[in-house]
């Protein structure tokens, strides 16, 4: 899912007023949340997209905070999935990642295939069973 010209201009201003810049931390816009990012973090939580999308459209056409501000009182299921999508967002940005100089662990290069087997043996002997 990808949001239009305007929803991406109205999330731009939202996104800002959510996660503005500071002295150590670039704001969301800066950090290009309301570009790439948000549309990557749509496509891992499709779940959310629906109100996501509601949120941003009741927004349109009004004064950022205020809509904010009446969205969490009104809206509050829309409201959680504009501010999780944001911040999901912004902490994939790679500018957050090097303003935070956060270095991710490695990535094992093989993986543990036999305590894989020996879990899946237990489920195996268990046999099938649903609670």
């Amino acid at each position: 899912m990808t949001l239009t010209t305007a929803q991406r201009a109205v999330f731009s201003a939202l996104s800002d007023l959510l996660i503005p810049a500071s002295a150590t931390m670039p704001s969301a816009t800066a950090a290009g949340v309301a570009e790439a990012l948000i549309d990557r973090a749509l496509g891992y939580r499709p779940d959310l997209a629906e109100d996501f999308v509601a949120a941003v459209q009741a927004c349109e056409g009004r004064e950022p905070e205020a809509a904010l501000d009446d969205l969490a009182v009104r809206d509050p299921l829309r409201f959680k999935a504009l501010t999780l999508l944001t911040a999901g967002a912004y902490a994939a940005s790679p500018q957050v990642l090097a303003a935070l100089d956060y270095v991710p662990p490695p990535v094992p290069v093989g993986d543990d295939t036999d305590t894989y087997i020996d879990l899946l043996a237990d489920v195996v002997e268990r046999g099938f069973r649903i609670r």
